[in-house]
């Protein structure tokens, strides 16, 4: 049996549902009153700081997560052709998830250095 068609199946649906709720979070942004949404201290201190955090993190993420989507799409592909063995297989199922959780942490990384760098800690908007 080729396990590599079981690795592709087990490592799709979590980009997959990534992007997808990151696409729904950029272009229809969630109120700030709803239990959705990119939720940290600095996103919730204020409504201008909620909307800009769940474009900026929508429009981030979806990039990103299309990217790692087609990336793990081709390489579980190469490997059902290669018909990669079960380690190794399995090894690849293993580094795309690590780099799935890297990403996840380096996109709030990312839009919380952009809510830093655009609003104050009230979550007034800095320079005015």
């Amino acid at each position: 049996m080729n396990y590599n068609v079981l690795y592709l199946l087990g490592e799709l649906p979590a980009p997959i549902i990534i992007l997808v709720l990151s696409a729904l979070v950029w272009k229809d942004p969630p109120r700030q009153s709803e239990n959705i949404g990119y939720r940290t201290r600095r996103s919730q201190s204020s409504e201008q700081a909620w909307l800009f955090a769940q474009v900026v993190y929508g429009r981030l993420s979806t990039i990103v997560f299309a990217v790692f989507t087609a990336l793990t799409a081709i390489v579980g592909v190469v490997g059902i052709l290669m018909n990669f063995g079960e380690k190794t297989g399995f090894a690849v199922f293993i580094a795309q998830n690590c780099v799935l959780v890297i990403l996840l942490f380096a996109t709030v990384a990312a839009v919380e250095g952009r809510l830093k760098a655009a609003f104050d800690e009230n979550g007034d908007p800095k320079g005015r």
